[in-house]
């Protein structure tokens, strides 16, 4: 019994002290995807693809996400999630060989779709990947250890986001020295370096073990739980797509950006999200239900709002701010929400219904096609209207989760 208790004392001071290898991971993984997800639009507009044809490879990135989020998810609850997070590093490394090494259309828009990889650039897109909020539910099952681990891998995330735009803005040191789409091309080599490096991180960590699953794929209870957070998420990936996944491209439309000026634009928002996540690290650590909920709820209100409003903004500097204030709002509401989103799944359920409520919303980020079409009749309205699908999405949150408080 003495024993058994040491063994389990040992394996979890192991845990701990090699969280700081998720965050080495996630730093590396932010600056290169940030940069790879700012980058893919500008770079398709620079092969002389059109805006309605980039929603429509967008698109399909979307159901391509969707079933590496689905597989490697509910593989981690069967091979445990610190493997699931290696794995998930691999559609990242293809498409950065691929935009690296390869100058055939065919083979980039290969890599584009079936990596899965590029989406939304906003500062989580970096932290985030197939059971990562499984591997944090599954080594830390108090709600305030949650919150401030997440708010942690958010706040580094953001901060390293912040490469990856600055990477972005020196492709326009580089276009006198090789050209704009060779530019392109060497600072892809560069992301294919980190990435390689984040999943080499992956391979220190330690995780507590747990029974393995076997048969079910989910309990009921969790299955309850898991499909209000589901609904609310439909309604937001609908926004984020809608409003957000081509929003670099809608920065060189709307008001004229050069690659290295729309690098610029999201470094703002970059900051804001990296101040949010540590804010909410210092501010939530004993917040708990009630609380933590109208954290989740009420700064997914305000983002929408934020968005719409910045979509009509005839000025760049006032959009610029606008978005960044919303990356704020997100960097500071997702720890709580993830804390909220695991609460009520059971030990055991964590890879698939983490990865149950990603999908949710990766599925509905395929509006990203129509966004493409949208803009091309005018640019603000998809924007607008994600911003309204998002703020609506707070409130769907809210009157589904309640009860859970």
């Amino acid at each position: 019994m003495r024993v058994a208790l040491m063994e389990e004392d040992n394996n979890g001071a192991l845990v701990e002290s090699r969280f700081k290898f998720l965050l080495t991971s996630r730093a590396l993984r932010s600056t290169a995807l940030i940069f790879v997800t700012l980058s893919t639009p500008l770079y398709l507009l620079e092969l002389k693809f059109d805006i309605v044809s980039i929603g429509l490879i967008y698109l399909f990135v979307s159901l391509t996400t969707v079933l590496i989020s689905l597989g490697i998810g509910m593989l981690g609850d069967r091979v445990g999630f610190k493997r699931a997070l290696i794995i998930g590093e691999i559609p990242a490394i293809f498409i950065t060989a691929a935009l690296t090494f390869s100058t055939n259309i065919y083979v980039i828009l290969a890599g584009i779709i079936i990596s899965g990889t590029t989406g939304s650039a906003g500062a989580m897109r970096g932290a985030m990947s197939p059971g990562m909020n499984a591997f944090v539910a599954t080594n830390w099952s108090d709600n305030a250890s949650r919150v401030r681990r997440m708010a942690l891998i958010t706040s580094i995330a953001s901060f390293f986001s912040i490469l990856g735009s600055l990477m972005l803005y020196t492709h326009g040191l580089l276009i006198n020295s090789f050209g704009a789409q060779d530019s392109f091309r060497v600072l892809y080599g560069v992301s294919f370096a980190l990435v390689s490096l984040s999943m080499a991180s992956l391979f220190m960590l330690k995780e507590k073990p747990v029974k393995k699953k076997r048969e079910h794929v989910m309990k009921k209870s969790s299955g309850k739980h898991v499909l209000k957070v589901a609904i609310s998420n439909a309604v937001n990936g609908s926004g984020i797509g809608l409003a957000v996944v081509l929003l670099p491209a809608w920065y060189e439309l709307r008001y004229g950006l050069s690659a290295s000026q729309v690098g610029l634009a999201f470094l703002g928002s970059y900051v804001g999200s990296a101040i949010g996540g540590l804010l909410a690290s210092r501010v939530q650590v004993s917040a708990g239900g009630k609380s933590t909920l109208n954290v989740a709820w009420v700064t997914r209100v305000i983002q929408g709002a934020l968005l719409a409003v910045m979509a009509i903004s005839p000025f760049v500097v006032l959009a610029i701010l606008l978005y960044s204030g919303r990356s704020f709002l997100a960097g500071f509401g997702m720890p709580s929400r993830n804390a909220v989103n695991v609460s009520g799944i059971q030990e055991g359920d964590f890879g698939a219904g983490t990865s149950l409520q990603g999908v949710s919303m990766r599925v509905s980020q395929g509006f990203s096609g129509l966004s493409g079409y949208l803009m091309d009749i005018d640019l603000p309205f998809p924007v607008v209207l994600g911003g309204i699908l998002q703020a609506a999405s707070g409130l769907v949150y809210y009157k589904l989760m309640k009860k859970k408080e």
